[in-house]
């Protein structure tokens, strides 16, 4: 009966997008012939089934002069791969929840800032506070690498392109928000606010992942161990939470906004003394392949990048090894949680195309692996 009644709910959504675009594919199929789909409708929520759904229809058919829609079945093949629903991904699922350093993973993460400013590019002075800037010496000089994001006390979370060279005498600062001032002020009298906790904290070891290349771009990602903690007696420094729960990491965030935020920090300038923020949308995994065919397969059905931004908003707005972020329900409140890291975009805004991100989801029994007490 309760399968009866989730085939039916498809039905209405099929015939709901009948003036939606038809894909072509090689799987167009009777949506009642796919079995990952059939496994998938009693697994997973149906509302957040539904705009996959629509998404995968390729034609209606007709049979007994009876209207049959169809949708592509190899779509459901690589969300169930995506989303740990097939027995071989079962395993890792059950790891990532009881794993022995879930603990070392803050309770007190992403709290949404209640003077944040809405709408705008500059954020407020403590509305971005797990926000990190990686600095190597040059000539005596501390300049900025990259960005990076505070996921407990003694960790920074950040890309592998940025700290694949090792350099020596790095530290990480944190609490920053204007490069060029010791002392962060903002808004008017009698409302305005300064803050002067900026810590800069050498760099105990990275740990690169083992898998990383630059060309194609694969495993773009790395954690920064630093020599001491974090003191997060001041409000201008917390850790961003992590997709560690099962919802978080099976969502299907396409065509959602996110935000990117940073210093325009990359390796080929710095583009503000000033963090800012900006909010872009996300883009589909077949929109993410047309832009990246040369990093992503068609074949590759466990899709490890977030393709985000459009004209005039992409990741040159934010920072190589920064964060993309979302604001979603987190242990029954609403956080800042990170879901990608800035990997890799067009070297001149305005391009219309999207920034690549390593999406943090496909990697978070990584992270717990590698971070100690």
């Amino acid at each position: 009966m309760i399968l009866r009644n989730l085939l039916l709910f498809c039905i209405l959504v099929l015939y709901g997008c009948e003036n939606t675009y038809a894909r072509e594919c090689n799987s167009c199929m009777n949506f009642r012939e796919c079995p990952e789909l059939l496994e998938m409708i009693q697994r997973m929520n149906i509302i957040e089934l539904s705009p996959m759904i629509q998404r995968a229809k390729c034609e209606i058919g007709y049979k007994n002069g009876q209207r049959i829609p169809k949708i592509c079945c190899e779509d459901f093949i690589q969300i169930g791969s995506r989303n740990g629903i097939n027995e071989t991904k079962v395993e890792e699922t059950v790891n990532i929840e009881t794993h022995k350093n879930i603990a070392l993973l803050p309770e007190i993460c992403g709290r949404i800032d209640g003077d944040r400013i809405i709408g705008g590019e500059i954020p407020g002075l403590y509305e971005l506070p797990w926000m990190a800037l990686i600095l190597v010496r040059d000539n005596g000089i501390f300049k900025t690498q990259c960005g990076g994001t505070i996921i407990n006390n003694k960790y920074i979370l950040t890309a592998a392109h940025c700290v694949r060279r090792r350099r020596t005498a790095v530290v990480v600062r944190v609490g920053e928000y204007d490069i060029n001032s010791k002392v962060d002020c903002q808004g008017e009298h009698p409302f305005r606010m300064c803050e002067t906790h900026i810590q800069d904290i050498r760099v105990d070891k990275y740990i690169i992942h083992e898998n990383f290349t630059s060309s194609p771009t694969a495993n773009d990602i790395a954690l920064i161990r630093l020599k001491k903690p974090i003191d997060f007696s001041f409000k201008n420094v917390e850790p961003i939470c992590l997709p560690i729960y099962d919802k978080l990491r099976n969502m299907d965030i396409s065509t959602k906004n996110a935000v990117v935020s940073g210093w325009g920090i990359t390796e080929f300038k710095s583009m503000s003394n000033f963090l800012r923020k900006v909010e872009i949308p996300i883009k589909t995994d077949f929109e993410c392949k047309q832009h990246y065919s040369s990093e992503i397969s068609d074949s590759d059905t466990d899709m490890k990048f977030i393709c985000a931004g459009d004209e005039s908003k992409d990741s040159c707005n934010g920072d190589s090894g920064g964060p993309l972020t979302m604001e979603e329900e987190y242990k029954d409140n609403y956080r800042i949680i990170q879901f990608g890291i800035v990997s890799k975009g067009s070297k001149q805004c305005g391009l219309n195309v999207p920034g690549l991100y390593t999406d943090v989801r496909k990697y978070i029994k990584w992270i717990l692996d590698k971070i100690e007490e």
